[in-house]
């Protein structure tokens, strides 16, 4: 597994980049910690400003939950993330 210090700017950066759907992700955010498969990443913009948003379907969920995620709102509370690629090798972040 492949670990990475990244700043807040070069996180949402790599996910932008490197997120595609059906790849699998551990994030923590402020208090909230998600697993799950992307189902979606929109790029759309909202309200005149560019978005970035994560649909993603929360692993072993009772009521199989699917959360959104807006990363530009909570950019500024990640703490970590993992990025289990469908091809590729699995990356460790944390934001520095």
């Amino acid at each position: 597994m492949k670990e990475l210090e990244l700043t807040t700017k070069q996180a949402v950066k790599y996910l932008k980049e490197n997120l595609k759907i059906h790849d699998k992700i551990e994030i923590s955010y402020n208090r909230i910690f998600a697993e799950g498969e992307v189902l979606n990443v929109d790029f759309s913009e909202y309200f005149g400003e560019p978005g970035f948003k994560l649909l993603v379907s929360l692993d072993e969920s009772d009521i199989g939950a699917t959360i959104e995620i807006d990363v530009y709102e909570v950019e500024e509370d990640i703490i970590e993330f993992v990025h289990y690629p469908v091809n590729g090798e699995d990356v460790d972040v944390t934001v520095i």
